[in-house]
């Protein structure tokens, strides 16, 4: 028996190759480690923001590139089975389990291995080399077990097969997928493992499915992977094809008799890619990625939606194309995740009814990791509350980059570019809606047209923190600006700097010094901004300034600040509780001085 193993590229390796030297609209380099510390120097107190080495292209949407072909030649030797402590029988070309014990499988066979063991029992089933290949109902299928462990023997490949057509009626006596099984399932083990699913999914569970070590390849007609109760993967190298549905899918959000809540899809260490129609994992409750084991990174790669093109859809369709989507609660510690989806890149539901009586929140939290995406429609949405405690984030193309009823950014880095507004908060699901930024560093910019920076339609809400927004480049409408607030605005702590001014004029605390243009009744904005003060629509006054695309560096007092243009702007920006009189500051692209001033009161206007 021959193999041929060749493991998938790393989301790590994802990332150089798609070009992350990324020199964009907005933006200090993220560093591609998952170590947020180690980024950039940029502080995340708004007390001293500084930030070196190049920029992301935000231009450049990203492409995940095709996984390495995993493949295993057919086993030609004759079908052996091997126990010494299990029981098993023999009818024809089907082989019963029926005994707790460990069970070695070998060689070639056309037809079926069925588990019907007892409730208690624990069968261990080991791939010795096998190719099972079967067309009348699931090719391993365990009825009853207390679990079932799958193992790929170190140095072996096997292949499982379902040969049936594709389903077409609901039926309860066959099985639902390759692999098969009402009772918790384990698949593990040093050696490789190929399943195709013909008929309907390629492996379903009804109860919890785990994977650890394991090379696999899953190919669904429906769906790869699919755990009813929930999906846990911990480690190996997992592929997950799935042709016209989910990559990997949960359906039950109820609790356990033991007090366990279902539902979950945890990736906590390993190298995930998933190739999926539609969303590439759909969890009826929480999608936790995290990486447990140091020495066992977690990396994601996802592209959903047709295949010829994931993420330009012309327009949406009925069907979900997500890359992650949950229905109650979207949480990213560590790890490195890299998503092209056609649709919502990370997607939470909010108010959705779930099967312990409660309905879905609609969160996503990132405490750490890093984040790169690129979609068509909004990069990270919640319906409910995003927050941003960590870690790096980088929307290298969406419709809106972040998006949700609440955003919180408390820390880590965010770069984000948008063909409409880059981050909105939209009051879909609430009546009221707000964006604060306590910490952090967010760098945003905007394709041509009506878009903003950032668009509060509620309140915005600054303490802290390093903000660089840019509105619509190449416009002159006061519509298309940085900042647009429709409620309340206040600045009270950290850098915010805007490029073609504010549509909404903050209000400052005493501690925050600001050096800008206020021309009255006309406009806001150092060289001549865009809308006044509570007055959206004036235009600012004419200015000899330009912003012209390239490398900017901000320096002065406590001030250094490294960032990134793409496009020409016509004015500049600057709020800072870091901005003390008496201190001179200089703006620099490249090595031309472009702006210079002396912060000689609290409000200092160059025109």
């Amino acid at each position: 028996m021959k193999k041929k193993h060749l493991l998938p590229l790393t989301a790590f390796a994802l990332l150089m190759m798609m070009g992350c030297s990324v020199s964009g609209n907005s933006g200090t380099t993220a560093d591609t480690s998952n170590n947020s510390s180690t980024a950039t120097t940029a502080e995340t107190s708004g007390t001293t923001s500084e930030n070196n080495g190049s920029a992301y292209d935000y231009n450049s949407q990203i492409s995940v590139e095709e996984a390495e072909e995993i493949e295993v030649e057919d086993n030609t030797g004759d079908f052996a089975i091997e126990t010494s402590d299990g029981i098993y029988s023999q009818s024809g070309n089907i082989y019963k389990i029926t005994s707790a014990g460990t069970y070695t499988l070998s060689g070639n066979l056309t037809g079926q291995i069925l588990v019907e063991a007892g409730e208690d029992d624990e069968v261990v089933i080991e791939l010795n080399g096998v190719s099972i290949t079967y067309g009348s109902d699931a090719p391993i299928k365990a009825l009853t077990a207390g679990k079932v462990e799958i193992s790929a023997k170190k140095d072996t490949g096997n292949t499982i097969t379902d040969t049936r057509s594709a389903k077409t009626t609901d039926t309860t006596t066959l099985g639902e997928g390759a692999i098969y099984a009402k009772t918790d399932l384990k698949l593990k083990g040093s050696g490789t493992l190929v399943v195709e699913g013909n008929y309907n999914n390629a492996i379903h569970t009804t109860k919890d499915l785990k994977i650890q070590k394991l090379t696999l390849k899953a190919t669904g007609y429906n769906n790869a992977l699919k755990g009813n109760n929930s999906v846990t993967i911990e480690s190996g190298e997992v592929q997950a094809y799935a042709k016209t549905g989910n990559g990997i899918k949960t359906e039950d959000s109820s609790v356990s008799s033991s007090g366990n809540q279902k539902g979950t899809v945890a990736i906590n260490g390993g190298n995930v890619y998933i190739d999926s129609l539609h969303d590439a994992i759909d969890a009826i409750y929480n999608i936790e990625i995290d990486e447990l084991d140091s020495t066992v990174p977690t990396e994601i790669s996802i592209k959903t939606g047709t295949k010829s093109t994931y993420y330009s859809r012309s327009s949406f369709k009925a069907d979900s194309e997500k890359g992650l989507k949950a229905a109650n609660e979207i949480i990213v510690n560590k790890g490195t995740v890299v998503i092209a989806a056609s649709d919502d890149a990370i997607h939470a539901n909010y108010g959705d009814s779930l099967d312990n009586g409660s309905k879905g929140l609609g969160n996503i939290t990132v405490n750490d990791g890093l984040i790169q995406v690129a979609s068509g429609d909004d990069g990270l949405h919640a319906d409910n509350t995003l927050t941003v405690n960590g870690g790096k984030i980088v929307v290298t193309g969406a419709t809106e980059g972040y998006e949700a009823n609440y955003i919180k950014i408390n820390g880590g880095y965010s770069y984000i570019y948008g063909t409409d507004d880059g981050v909105n908060c939209s009051k879909k699901s609430f009546n009221s809606c707000a964006i604060t930024i306590t910490g952090g560093y967010l760098d945003v910019a905007v394709s041509n047209g009506d878009t903003d920076g950032i668009d509060s339609n509620g309140n915005f809400a600054m303490s802290g923190g390093t903000v660089i927004t840019r509105g619509s480049p190449g416009t002159s409408s006061a519509m298309s600006t940085g900042l647009d607030v429709d409620g309340t605005c206040s600045i009270t702590g950290g850098t915010f700097i805007a490029f073609n001014g504010l549509e909404t004029a903050p209000s400052t605390g005493n501690n925050v010094l600001f050096a800008g243009t206020t021309t009255a009744g006309s406009g806001m904005g150092m060289g001549g901004g865009r809308g006044g003060f509570g007055r959206p629509g004036q235009q600012g006054t004419s200015s000899s300034y330009s912003f012209q695309a390239g490398s900017y560096t901000l320096t002065g007092g406590n001030l250094n600040i490294s960032f990134t243009n793409d496009y020409n702007y016509g004015s500049f920006m600057i709020y800072s509780s870091n901005l003390a009189t008496g201190n001179t500051y200089t703006l620099t692209r490249g090595t031309t001085s472009v702006l210079s001033w002396s912060q000689t009161s609290s409000s200092v206007t160059i025109s």
